[in-house]
């Protein structure tokens, strides 16, 4: 879960030696390495950019506080990711978790009709919103491992090692996420399971009556050149049946967004 070196530039631990030493810049290029991560794993968490915004910059800041501590006995990333991790699971409920659970039909509502009046780029607003509303029957820690193991293909010692668990017992949580994830969705979304009515189309014109989408301020189908399967290949193993594979095809659609505000902020912390 970070991007690919060029063989010209800086490992991680020449960036660390230096930023331990007080360069600035070798911290905010090995920081920056990891941020969209950071991002967009907290996006998939917490729903509501400005939320993911605000727990994305609070990570930063203990990270680049706590980087002297960095021993060095396990890799950087692994460290940088326990630390982001810890503080998820931990911090205060937000938002849009505080909205769903005080209004659990929230994100429930569709219409009979499809209003043609709605634009392509408005309906995958839709999509994106409500297929990443729906990790939210999930507790924090299931959506975590789930983000984590499935959608951004953690393997089981990797998440072992970033939940300090077993691989068999990360194993054992990542697969009751995805059945109680699959028990959900499976029941509600069309593009899931065929049989079911709801339709990211039909959902539309409910969620920009509610102001959920705003065509004039795209929050989910916007700031983005990647989709996470150019990021992560897409697997089907051999357990895994047809409405589980769409499923998780659903959520390898959504996009990787890179936000410029993320680089204003770190330069702010390292400043």
């Amino acid at each position: 879960m970070t991007q690919s070196l060029r063989a010209s530039e800086p490992t991680d631990q020449v960036l660390i030696a230096a930023s331990i030493k007080g360069d600035k810049k070798s911290l905010e290029l090995l920081i920056k390495r990891y941020q969209d991560y950071i991002y967009n794993i907290s996006l998939r968490l917490f729903i509501h950019p400005d939320d993911a915004l605000d727990a994305t910059q609070e990570v930063l800041i203990k990270v680049v506080t706590s980087l002297k501590t960095f021993k060095g006995n396990a890799q950087f990333s692994t460290w940088l990711y326990r630390i982001a991790f810890n503080h998820f699971l931990n911090s205060p409920k937000r938002k849009t978790e505080r909205l769903i659970e005080e209004n659990p039909k929230a994100f429930g509502s569709f219409s009979e009709e499809v209003d043609e009046t709605i634009s392509e780029a408005e309906v995958e607003e839709v999509r994106i919103l409500c297929s990443t509303a729906m990790l939210m029957c999930l507790n924090r820690e299931q959506r975590l491992i789930y983000i984590i193991g499935e959608i951004f293909g953690a393997d089981h010692q990797l998440g072992a090692e970033l939940f300090d668990t077993t691989p068999a017992n990360f194993r054992v949580k990542l697969h009751r996420a995805k059945t109680d994830l699959l028990q959900y969705i499976s029941g509600k979304c069309g593009l899931v399971n065929p049989k079911n009515p709801c339709r990211c189309n039909k959902k539309a014109r409910v969620m920009i009556d509610r102001g959920l989408v705003d065509k004039n301020n795209m929050r989910f189908n916007a700031s983005f050149q990647q989709r996470i399967a150019e990021i992560v290949k897409l697997t089907k193993d051999e357990t895994c049946d047809d409405i589980e594979f769409r499923m998780k095809e659903l959520f390898f659609s959504n996009p990787f967004q890179i936000k410029n505000e993320l680089d204003k902020m770190l330069t702010g912390i390292v400043a």
